[in-house]
């Protein structure tokens, strides 16, 4: 992801270091294959994001997994412990007790884990779409550049 930036900072220099043409109102001369160098370098780095991405998606379905399989674990546990403790009204009303506040337990650390699995997903995928947005930004502004600079050459 700094790759991007990086060749994204060079892109930036690359236009801003450009000598303006006389006559023109401030349109400036890019050097079209250095600058069509640092597009390919993009293209070439993207799928690398996205199949970041696509990692992390996978990471958030294993957390949340393992979240379901924890939170099924406690119910279990809890169910085997209340059968256990059936010999007597007040240690099955003990039992009972301790056996839904395991299972409470167990669903809330459950559903807290998946909370944050989705919001670290969620933050991820954020930071990625606005990279990948910003690039694009880019890209389109130095085409349309280059475009301008191709339609004022042919006059």
């Amino acid at each position: 992801m700094m790759e991007i930036f990086r060749i994204l900072d060079e892109m930036e220099l690359l236009l801003k270091g450009t000598r303006k043409v006389p006559l023109t109102g401030g349109k400036s001369l890019v050097e079209t294959n250095r600058f069509l160098d640092r597009v390919d370098r993009m293209r070439a780095i993207l799928p690398e994001e996205l199949q970041t991405a696509k990692l992390l998606l996978a990471e958030r379905e294993r957390i949340v997994h393992e979240a379901c399989t924890e939170a099924e674990n406690y119910m279990e546990q809890s169910k085997h412990e209340a059968a256990r403790m059936v010999d007597d009204n007040a240690i099955t009303r003990n039992a009972m007790s301790v056996a839904e506040d395991i299972v409470a337990k167990g669903e809330e650390v459950g559903q807290q884990i998946r909370r944050d699995a989705e919001e670290y997903a969620d933050g991820l995928l954020s930071h990625i779409e606005f990279v990948l947005r910003k690039g694009l930004d880019t890209v389109i502004q130095g085409r349309d550049q280059i475009r301008q600079d191709l339609t004022n050459d042919e006059y």
